[in-house]
């Protein structure tokens, strides 16, 4: 029997001796055990410097953190817990990657927010890197409001938490807990939002369950055994709940959660299967289906499986949208596949968008791209009319037209870890019984993506650009070239590389709702109402500024805009700085993102690695800089710490307009002698050409919890 157990420390083998020697002992299950009572609670500052505000502090994540203003001391961090508690420990935390620092602090409590007393004098604490805890415990005392008092900080110019936690006397051991009753239908106070990452160790009360700390921070809930659970109280499930998520570690495989509501044998809204990881502290998201789940409920998390220990479990999540599709909760790039030459028996054979017109791209302003390509590993190329290469190697180029290169860029997606492709669709048509070269040259190259997508287990949807499309026919060319081409004539939605989400097959239209392209309020609807009632999921390319209609949005389209399955707004060059992106984080992502979860919306942001075209437009050079992926990894980081976990590169393959993260030139060596192109080494560090791919790559990792969100990119440069 012991073999069932996990290594613990000497007090709980001592435990299961007595148990296990003792026939007429009751084995006793913890009741609710101590939560945090300060998790998602209302907090406030004596201030913060740039986006490091209270709310970070008490929001379950430790690597997000609240931060001080610079040399103002004392700063002060404050939570209301809701209702008067009988609270006796502070845990303060701060980013476990952090190296060590020393505070000093002191804690007040106080009944009524005005009069607040000491529970803990001024003292030094040391926050010691790799774990950053500091626990303060106290003489329990009764408070609503919990002060932090911070007077120095030897790591910073203010104070700094990650976390303010707060907790209360541990209830005494019963054999088991009276069901919680039903909430009523209005919302109660401190309601827990399901569709935000919520701690395990945060329960309300629990059966059989004690807590550890993390590997990745935190504590997580263990020592599970079969028929053991989780209360959480007031969950709001908003108008409903398609999917949930838990990450999890398991020695062993077999075990299951249940995710109950109305009592812990109540009605069974869905089932996670939980696999064998590798270890205790091997962690993994695991997500499923789930019905039945709207309004507010108690939840029930009842963990059923074989005998002994059977997984850990960190946190959980509700999403609106199943995660069993293809592009929720995964990352694809917009592919363009443009690019022609001379000599690649292509329809064109000519020079299409490596260069101003159809002669082959040479030096004077004949060039068309901001980004050389890295061509080692394409198998055909073709000469160019530019100087040798910095290495003394001849100046040539790919084609996309070609097979071999189309398969390339697809094995490079399924190296580097991105999901797949958006197929850029340009120029639909009325008519398409005459096809000009040019349709005929992107049908192919639609096809061959499809071939790559197969060949490496890669998905793929079309994406179509609404841009320069005649106003008064758009709507009809768009169905007339989905009909015609891309059902009928190359049967893309029919591979099994065609992405679906929700069981359907995915199209996005870019392009709806800008102010610059076609479509009024009716034909858009019009366009996104046909492709649903044939059984499309619809993703719309919409502005920047799509929530507030306002901008690069037309007016009034805001009933278009919640008319779509996936929203993905357009946010290339809308910023070019790091403080631009923390800014977006606040003022675009979070409200887009609220907005979209409170109407049943998937969101899909735009995430660019830096852009720039001045051989194409005569523009400045390095427009937006890249600052070797820290530009591209602030925005996934900014965009996962808020809850987003889905997004759209742009672009994979757009050397024209410098925006592209498939390989590029590291440096002078790999560009012509006598014209100019951007190198991934133009702000002084040396990045490999294969470096945006692999941060991609990272990215759709830390989006999916499968490595920690860190404000530094892991990604190495080389």
């Amino acid at each position: 029997m012991l073999a069932m157990f996990k290594h613990r420390p000497l007090l709980i083998w001592l435990l299961v001796f007595v148990i296990v020697c003792t026939p007429l002992m009751i084995t006793p299950k913890w009741v609710s055990a101590a939560s945090n009572l300060a998790l998602n609670k209302s907090v406030t500052e004596s201030g913060h410097i740039q986006n490091y505000a209270a709310a970070n502090a008490t929001d379950g994540n430790q690597a997000t953190y609240w931060e001080g203003p610079a040399n103002q001391y004392p700063n002060w961090l404050r939570v209301d817990l809701g209702s008067t508690q009988s609270v006796n420990q502070v845990v303060l935390k701060l980013p476990a990657s952090w190296g060590t620092r020393t505070q000093t602090l002191s804690v007040q409590s106080s009944i009524d927010g005005t009069s607040f007393v000491d529970v803990v004098g001024s003292a030094t604490y040391t926050f010691s890197s790799g774990t950053n805890t500091v626990t303060i415990p106290f003489t329990a005392a009764n408070a609503r409001y919990v002060t932090i008092n911070f007077t120095t900080n030897s790591g910073a110019t203010g104070g700094q938490a990650s976390e303010l936690e707060v907790y209360g006397p541990t209830p005494t051991a019963t054999p088991s807990p009276s069901p919680t009753p039903a909430p009523s239908a209005t919302a109660p106070p401190n309601t827990i939002s399901a569709f935000n990452q919520t701690a395990a160790a945060s329960f309300s009360s629990q059966l059989g369950i004690q807590t550890e700390a993390s590997s990745e921070g935190g504590q997580n809930v263990g020592f599970i055994d079969n028929g053991d659970y989780l209360l959480f109280n007031n969950v709001h499930f908003g108008t409903g709940a398609a999917s949930a998520e838990f990450r999890v570690a398991s020695n062993a495989s077999g075990g299951q959660i249940e995710i109950r509501v109305g009592g812990v044998n109540g009605t069974l809204a869905g089932t996670c299967a939980v696999p064998g990881t590798g270890g205790w502290q091997s962690w993994t998201t695991v997500n499923c289906g789930v019905s039945g789940l709207s309004g507010i409920h108690n939840l029930y998390l009842k963990f059923t499986g074989g005998a002994g220990n059977l997984f850990n479990v960190r946190w959980f999540k509700f999403s609106t949208a199943a995660l069993t599709g293809d592009v929720v909760g995964k990352i694809f790039a917009g592919y363009q596949g443009w690019f022609t030459a001379i000599g690649d028996n292509s329809p064109l054979n000519n020079w299409n968008h490596w260069s101003k017109n159809p002669s082959a791209p040479g030096p004077n302003g004949n060039v068309n791209f901001e980004l050389y390509p890295d061509t080692r590993e394409y198998s055909k190329l073709y000469q160019t009319a530019l100087g040798n290469l910095g290495n003394g190697q001849q100046a040539k180029l790919f084609s996309s037209y070609d097979q071999e290169t189309v398969n390339k860029h697809f094995e490079w997606m399924q190296t580097y870890n991105i999901n797949g492709a958006a197929l850029q669709r340009f120029g639909a048509k009325v008519n398409n019984s005459s096809p000009d070269s040019w349709m005929i040259n992107r049908d192919s190259v639609a096809v061959k993506v499809k071939n790559a997508a197969e060949a490496y287990n890669r998905k793929f949807y079309i994406m179509y650009d609404i841009t320069g499309l005649d106003a008064s026919t758009w709507v009809t060319a768009v169905k007339n070239d989905f009909v015609d081409n891309v059902i009928n004539n190359m049967n893309l939605t029919a591979s099994s590389a065609y992405a679906k989400q929700e069981g359907k097959p995915v199209v996005n239209i870019w392009g709806i709702g800008f102010d610059d392209r076609p479509g009024t309020a009716a034909e858009c609807t019009e366009l996104i109402t046909w492709f649903q009632n044939q059984g499309y999921y619809v993703i719309g390319g919409v502005p920047t500024y799509w929530r507030t209609e306002d901008r690069d949005s037309k007016p009034a389209f805001l009933p278009v805009y919640k008319k779509l399955d996936m929203i993905s707004p357009w946010f290339v060059a809308r910023f070019g700085t790091i403080p631009g992106a923390d800014d977006f984080k606040t003022n675009q992502w979070q409200p887009d993102y609220n907005l979209t979860q409170q109407n049943g919306i998937d969101y899909q942001p735009v995430i660019w690695p830096g852009s720039a075209w001045s051989n194409m437009t005569g523009g400045p050079r390095n427009e937006n800089p890249r600052l070797h992926g820290d530009f591209m990894w602030r925005q996934a980081y900014n965009m996962k710490s808020i809850g987003i976990r889905t997004g759209y590169i742009a672009m994979f393959d757009e050397y024209d307009e410098g925006t592209a993260i498939a390989k590029m030139a590291e440096n002078s060596s790999m560009i012509p002698n006598n014209q100019y192109f951007l190198t991934l080494d133009a702000d002084g560090v040396a990045v490999s050409s294969d470096f945006y791919l692999r941060l991609a790559g990272d990215i759709n990792r830390m989006f999916n919890d499968e490595i920690p969100i860190t404000a530094n990119h892991p990604t190495s440069h080389q």
